[in-house]
């Protein structure tokens, strides 16, 4: 969980790295109780900190990835909200990292290891919910 000050900071860096669903976060108590950093709601605290602790570059996509996960919706919705985590994590791995740094090649190579986990794994978390049109 984060504070209202992190949350600010969030988007603020959501906002100067040009991140799909910066949006999100504006709605600050729901961002303040679903994103929990990176790794799933049912993992211990000690791990998703020690995960996301690993990797501080890539948590703010995650918690994007969070409120997406937290408003559910069908497979395909779940897929567009993975997609956009790994875009977002890209993003921040050359927002933060310059291209000569070879800490922006790790990042990325981080957050395609992660994505692929979220697409292997990620229904278990995902609220998936009717879609308006009646499919599934």
């Amino acid at each position: 969980m984060h504070s209202l000050n992190e949350i600010e900071e969030k988007i603020a860096l959501a906002k100067a790295a040009k991140l799909s669903g910066a949006e999100l976060l504006l709605d600050r108590e729901r961002a303040c109780r679903v994103c929990n950093g990176i790794g799933a709601d049912w993992m211990p605290d000690w791990l998703r900190e020690a995960i996301s602790g690993l990797n501080p570059t890539l948590v703010l996509a995650a918690d994007i990835h969070d409120i997406r996960y937290a408003l559910g919706g069908t497979e395909a919705e779940r897929k567009d909200a993975d997609d956009e985590m790994l875009e977002n994590g890209l993003k921040l791995a050359n927002y933060r990292y310059g291209w000569y740094d070879p800490r922006r090649y790790w990042v990325r190579k981080q957050m395609r290891k992660f994505h692929a986990i979220l697409r292997e794994f990620g229904g278990w978390a995902w609220k998936y919910r009717e879609a308006a049109n009646g499919a599934s």
